[in-house]
């Protein structure tokens, strides 16, 4: 198993800057001679407080991406919510530019049924945002405990950034990079339903954003969206996370 951090210029963000990238163990990484096979993958977007270290830090998803023969790439989106920031960076752009850096310097493959997509929180809300945007690249995306209603969120007091900066100062999300519906109705528009990846839903019902993403079940289902759904016992947390991203793993790879 690989753990690695690569600094690279992005010219998205005009700057260095970072991701994590998980390779799984091959017995051909240590033959001269051999050419190693190409990978699945999976991109992880973490959520609003964390950054790109914390599923290496809070859950065990190195030894899954071993166990199931996987890489992982995480990228750092900060506080955009994967979009390209009106007063900010073009963080939607960033993270696809990670993914296609990584697939340019490693063995990942680029069949589209061998990449995948995966986050919580504010990586939920990112991954529903990428599929959507970015279907034909992905053929699967699981978001958990997801950020649906980010109009609630407008006015909320972060101590270090404001909404304001990813969309503007306005008053409603709609019409906005931020506008989950209108991503989902744009996405079914240019891919089709049946060109979208397949897609895996899941939240704790103990969690503070539960009926938010109910709710967003039920629009999924008013657009004939197809989507695995899974709620259970689980909080806004880790420990819920670690266990949601080894049921996605599994779910990916399998055949």
């Amino acid at each position: 198993m690989a753990l690695m951090r690569i600094n690279f210029f992005s010219e998205a963000l005009g700057k260095h800057h970072h991701f994590n990238l998980i390779l799984p163990e091959q017995s051909e990484h240590y033959d001269m001679n051999a050419v190693p096979p190409l990978l699945p993958s999976v991109m992880i977007l973490h959520g609003l407080s964390s950054d790109n270290n914390s599923y290496l830090r809070f859950t065990n998803v190195e030894r899954y991406a071993n166990e199931h023969n996987i890489a992982v790439i995480l990228p750092d989106g900060d506080h955009s919510f994967y979009a390209n920031m009106l007063y900010g960076h073009s963080y939607a752009n960033h993270i696809m530019e990670v993914w296609r850096y990584a697939h340019q310097v490693f063995p990942l493959s680029k069949e589209r049924g061998d990449n995948f997509l995966a986050g919580h929180s504010m990586g939920g809300f990112g991954v529903i945002k990428t599929a959507f945007e970015q279907a034909e690249l992905f053929g699967k995306a699981c978001f958990m405990s997801s950020a649906t209603d980010i109009e609630r969120l407008l006015n909320y007091d972060w101590p270090d950034f404001k909404m304001y900066g990813i969309i503007g100062d306005v008053t409603t999300t709609a019409g906005t990079s931020l506008d989950i519906k209108k991503i989902v109705k744009n996405g079914i528009d240019e891919a089709g339903i049946e060109g979208l990846p397949e897609l895996y839903m899941m939240c704790g019902t103990e969690d503070f954003i539960y009926e938010d993403n109910v709710e967003f079940k039920s629009f999924l289902e008013s657009k004939d969206v197809s989507f695995k759904y899974e709620e259970g016992p689980g909080d806004h947390d880790y420990a819920y996370w670690d266990q949601g991203i080894l049921k996605a793993i599994k779910w990916m790879t399998e055949k």
